[in-house]
């Protein structure tokens, strides 16, 4: 079975905000909200968020992309930083 594709997604001061991998799956939030929420869906990625402070955007650029494609370039946009592969070890990476 192949592996799905990664991408890190960093701010502009270089702080890793974002990693998602190419699968269905949810936008995991960067702390436990503090009321019981739905898990937000994703039909086309599987998201982490690593930023409390960008979490809005983040689930805003994320609802308004048609596909992944979309996304990564409505990050790109955005000012983000999009880099293929898996955050570096010394985070505590999910995906």
């Amino acid at each position: 079975m192949e592996e799905p594709r990664i991408w890190s997604v960093f701010d502009r001061e270089g702080r890793l905000v974002l990693a998602l991998a190419e699968q269905p799956g949810e936008f995991n939030f960067a702390r436990l909200p503090d009321d019981d929420v739905e898990p937000v869906e994703c039909p086309f990625a599987t998201v982490q968020c690593y930023s409390t402070e960008q979490e809005p955007q983040m689930l805003n650029l994320l609802f308004k992309a048609a596909d992944l494609d979309d996304f990564l370039e409505r990050l790109q946009a955005a000012r983000y930083r999009v880099v293929e592969g898996r955050p570096k070890p010394y985070k505590f990476a999910r995906l």
